[in-house]
């Protein structure tokens, strides 16, 4: 698997790798449990699917053409011919899903309808080497996320034939790998790909990782407990990330239509005076002034306008922009200049800069937390590595 993403990778980096995330995974079971560790993982799926899902796709990826070829040698030249679609009724449908139409609060199913899902057979199939076998109805539902779930209850037959197929797809992935390295070698890659996973969530769950926007209790937790004499020594370290523009002194032209507009803003285009097109064309009350507005500060809720300038570079004649109306309402048009903009920084007590700092803090203390514990359960546990003749190192 690691040679499939970097053919260049060492076999000591991926065992420290493995050896990590197997120490790392437990420790994570341990404290928070499964549920949480699978919460920000594939939406919607159960642990278990997630991982015997993967755990198909991983040896798809690895051996699909040996796994090909292998397929080519049945009589139909693949799973097709082995596989046999059963009939299933819309009243039997109706003991599981209840009447097309009803009115439903969630897509569950209690355990009477399980049961009953689980003598619906979508599919029997024979696998080449032997494993006869079907798919019902329940092996589909609990397999599905939500919107699984809406097609299943939609009465989508198309769909729960496609999911029994994949499913039989998979279980002949499976066998194909039991049988050409053993069963406890595909456990053992299962349980690799269980550890990665909770390897993963470990570090989403303390801000690191492939997610680290996902949300975190235990970030949230950390987070609350930053004082603010920690914000403050934060801010003094970061305070040029929180540059802002304070207040700028800027000019406008306000046209009565686009027309007009696309005009103006073509002769400014061409060198034209600001100011002097302002009192000849501007229909603001300001006009006579050349469209001076003055010293606008950044404070409060800025109007749409004020959100303009301060978007607006300094010395530069913006384009065109039409004033927030409904889409067939008369809206004057704007053209702003933005003359000088003076810099300052957001106040260190204001809350962006207390939630920014929590953050922050938080995810550090989360990192060295993290950090701590590899280094706790690598130096507590005992690690034998088999060498090249099978013996323990």
């Amino acid at each position: 698997m690691a040679r499939a993403a970097d053919p260049a990778v060492q076999r000591g980096a991926t065992l420290d790798a493995l050896i990590a995330n197997r120490l790392l995974a437990e420790a994570a079971r341990k404290r928070f449990g499964e549920e949480v560790l699978s919460a920000g993982q594939r939406v919607g799926f159960a642990r278990d699917v997630s991982i015997d899902d993967q755990l198909a796709s991983t040896l798809r990826t690895l051996y699909g053409s040996e796994m090909e070829q292998d397929l080519r040698q049945l009589p139909g030249a693949g799973l097709d011919s082995l596989l046999h679609p059963q009939a299933v009724s819309d009243a039997a449908l109706d003991t599981v899903f209840g009447k097309p139409g009803a009115l439903r609060l969630d897509l569950d199913l209690d355990s009477a309808q399980l049961a009953q899902a689980d003598r619906l057979v979508l599919l029997r199939f024979a696998l080449p080497h032997g494993g006869d076998g079907s798919i019902t109805l329940g092996d589909v539902v609990r397999r599905q996320n939500v919107q699984g779930r809406v097609a299943l209850f939609a009465r989508e037959r198309d769909f729960m034939l496609r999911q029994a197929r994949v499913q039989v797809a998979a279980r002949y992935v499976l066998d194909w790998s039991r049988r050409r390295f053993g069963t406890d070698a595909v456990a053992d890659l299962r349980r690799v790909l269980a550890d990665q996973g909770d390897a993963q969530a470990m570090l989403r769950l303390h801000g690191m990782g492939d997610d680290q926007h996902a949300g975190s209790r235990l970030l949230d937790q950390l987070a609350s407990q930053v004082s603010p004499a920690q914000v403050r020594d934060w801010y003094r370290r970061h305070r040029d990330d929180f540059v802002r523009i304070e207040r700028v002194r800027a000019r406008h032209i306000r046209l009565p239509d686009e027309a007009t507009a696309q005009k103006v803003a073509a002769a400014l285009a061409a060198g034209a005076d600001f100011a002097t097109l302002a009192r000849r064309h501007s229909v603001a009350q300001d006009a006579a002034a050349g469209g001076a507005l003055g010293w606008v500060r950044h404070q409060g809720r800025p109007d749409w306008l004020a959100q303009l300038l301060f978007a607006q570079a300094e010395g530069q004649v913006s384009s065109p922009v039409r004033s927030p109306a409904g889409p067939y309402a008369q809206a004057p048009w704007e053209i702003v200049l933005v003359e000088q903009r003076v810099l300052g920084y957001q106040e260190a007590g204001s809350e962006s800069v207390r939630y920014a700092a929590s953050r922050a803090l938080a995810r550090e203390t989360a990192a060295a937390q993290l950090t701590a514990l590899r280094a706790e359960l690598l130096r507590k546990a005992r690690i034998d590595i088999a060498t090249a003749a099978g013996g323990p190192a």
